[in-house]
């Protein structure tokens, strides 16, 4: 029939010129070696992310060396994690010993902290920090949400605490951490180096040279500050002030007269308590520039950015307790000067 022969002569040209062709066996042979690339990287993919699970689960888990600063990193949760978290490490490794003034320092690999029984987030990284002989511990997550900051989780022991009394802190890295400028990187450095060493919020803790290099770092912060989370932004520009003004260069001063006006002048409700620092640090600052350069108009204009400051303290809850509290133990050392004998057996007094 004439559908046979068509079919029988369509089954032999396909034959000679398609099945036999060297052209269709390479195209063949290719996508052959293909597959199996894409199955061999599958495996190897796996293969990797086990021996990653296997090296943390092996990772040191006491400190080696007892000298310095022992440092637990616990891998950070959520959306961009692995990539943060590598940052992180990478940025302490280079840059920690800059603000922790050249003092040695080892990292030790922790486990990401998970609620046991009855034991918080908290008790379990105390007892991690008991167990591995380390000063600080590191852990932290992310939230749901592009722009949601990274919020590092800190328990120390400030150099000299033990593990039941280290100091939690929170603080907060931006989104895009990992892909973000080596200043905003190297602050990450430092947010953890501030934990370790809370003098260097103090700033008075320190000689005013050897903050020198610390407080250049901190204005380059500044000048990246909306690529920092708004709460990390103020207490670096917190902690510059303290240390400008300890400094206590012209160019420093100025830096925070600069700094602590746009504070107050920014639209927004700001905090008393952050209020009152701004305006202490202005005032102070100002004075110290008068001291330089005696200009009337400066001086008073700082007088008045104290005397708020002093006002709003006066209102300050905790503030007005303390006076309560100073004022009773005034009168009773009163009641000890008029009346030196008291009577024990119900006479009164």
């Amino acid at each position: 029939m004439p559908t046979d022969v068509s079919l029988s002569s369509l089954s032999d040209w396909y034959t000679q010129s398609i099945a036999g062709s060297a052209l269709w066996s390479a195209i063949g042979f290719g996508v052959c070696a293909l597959v199996i690339l894409i199955v061999l990287a599958m495996i190897l993919r796996q293969v990797f992310k086990a021996f990653r699970a296997v090296s943390r689960l092996m990772a040191k888990r006491r400190r080696r060396d007892a000298q310095g600063y022992g440092l637990s990193l616990a891998p950070l949760a959520g959306a961009k994690s692995g990539k943060t978290t590598a940052a992180l490490v990478k940025s302490i490794e280079t840059d920690l010993a800059e603000f922790c003034f050249g003092a040695p320092y080892e990292i030790v690999s922790a486990p990401a902290p998970k609620v046991r029984g009855k034991l918080g987030l908290r008790d379990v990284a105390r007892r991690w920090l008991e167990n591995s002989a380390t000063d600080l511990v590191v852990w932290g997550h992310r939230d749901s949400g592009k722009a949601a900051p990274f919020k590092l989780d800190i328990l120390s022991r400030e150099g000299s605490l033990s593990a039941e009394e280290a100091v939690y802190s929170r603080v907060q890295l931006p989104a895009d951490y990992a892909k973000a400028s080596p200043a905003i990187r190297t602050c990450g450095a430092y947010l953890v180096a501030r934990a370790l060493l809370p003098g260097l919020a103090q700033a008075t803790t320190f000689r005013a040279e050897k903050l020198a290099p610390v407080a250049a770092h901190l204005a380059t912060f500044l000048e990246e500050a909306e690529a920092l989370p708004a709460e990390t932004a103020l207490l670096i520009e917190r902690d510059y002030c303290a240390m400008a003004l300890h400094i206590g260069t012209e160019a420093h001063l100025q830096s925070v007269v600069s700094l602590r006006t746009a504070r107050l002048s920014a639209p927004g409700h700001l905090a008393t308590s952050e209020q009152i620092s701004a305006r202490i640090d202005l005032g102070r600052a100002l004075l110290a520039i008068s001291e330089i350069k005696f200009d009337p108009k400066r001086i008073r204009s700082a007088m008045d950015h104290l005397k708020i400051a002093v006002e709003l303290l006066r209102g300050d809850p905790s503030i007005r307790l303390a006076t309560e509290t100073t004022a009773a133990v005034q009168k009773g050392q009163a009641m000890l000067q008029a009346r030196r004998r008291f009577s024990v057996t119900g006479g009164g007094i």
